[in-house]
């Protein structure tokens, strides 16, 4: 998004989340986000140094960028390079950990529901077969889907998938049941499916909430730790992967992977 718009729509749209005199506190976030990310070039000049590191494009630099939106404000988190965030990074860590598990195995097809640029980029150039995107919508460059199709009813035949990405997609459906059920449905007995969805800060439990059009990120659920319940299904085993736990301080500090960042492998029986 061009700066000037995002500033006429961030600072001073009278209804966003950062509305520079409904929402001084959140305006300040922002700007002080801004300002950061305007001075990281100045600082990698000044003081070379490659503390960080990208898992998906192999930047190395000062530090990452950081998020920005009139909802939510994320320090040092997006890539210079290639503009992962640190969700992709810590998800490439752990296709990298499942290869490693299952050495001469590759999946033969990979389905990304609304799957990054950087995350099929990385995909390719691990050595696997073609991941196909899709998404709801054709026009949206980011994504540059391969087909188009609605999670809830999608057109890929029943047991046909290896593996399945659908990062950041079911907090925006509000028919979360059907979409979990169509990801289980397309899988072949043994894939799996890598889940991702943002939490709702201090929040304990998952609820539907109605969909903002005033907002940038438009989510129809508000997720907690709950999560792993909610796409419970006999025909498959859950595992929730949180970055603490999987990936040692050094290499999250390396990363730029936040401790709380995480992933759910759903394995489909055999």
């Amino acid at each position: 998004m061009p700066a000037l718009k995002f500033v006429a729509d961030t600072l001073f749209n009278s209804h966003s989340p950062a509305c520079l005199w409904k929402h001084p506190l959140m305006a300040g976030k922002v700007m002080s986000g801004a300002l950061d990310n305007m001075l990281l070039p100045f600082g990698e000049k000044l003081i070379p140094a490659k503390r960080r590191e990208c898992t998906v494009c192999g930047w190395e630099g000062r530090n990452f960028r950081t998020f920005l939106s009139a909802d939510e404000v994320i320090s040092h988190c997006i890539c210079p390079g290639c503009g992962s965030f640190d969700r992709h990074r810590q998800l490439v860590l752990g296709v990298r950990d499942e290869l490693a598990s299952r050495r001469g195995w590759n999946p033969e097809v990979m389905v990304g529901f609304s799957l990054s640029t950087a995350m099929r980029f990385v995909l390719e150039h691990e050595g696997l077969a073609r991941c196909f995107r899709c998404d709801i919508d054709a026009d949206d460059k980011r994504f540059a889907p391969d087909f188009v199709t609605d999670l809830r009813q999608t057109p890929v035949l029943d047991s046909s998938v290896d593996w399945v990405f659908c990062s950041h997609v079911l907090e925006h459906i509000p028919e979360l049941d059907d979409c979990v059920d169509e990801i289980l449905r397309i899988l072949k007995p043994g894939g799996t499916a890598w889940l991702q969805v943002p939490f709702e800060p201090g929040q304990a439990h998952s609820h539907r909430i109605e969909i903002d059009p005033h907002r940038a990120h438009a989510h129809a659920w508000q997720f907690a730790p709950d999560f792993g319940n909610l796409i419970l299904r006999a025909g498959w085993d859950v595992t929730e992967v949180l970055a603490a736990d999987s990936i040692s301080k050094a290499d999250r500090l390396r990363y730029g992977v936040d401790p709380l960042e995480r992933f759910w492998l759903a394995r489909k029986h055999e």
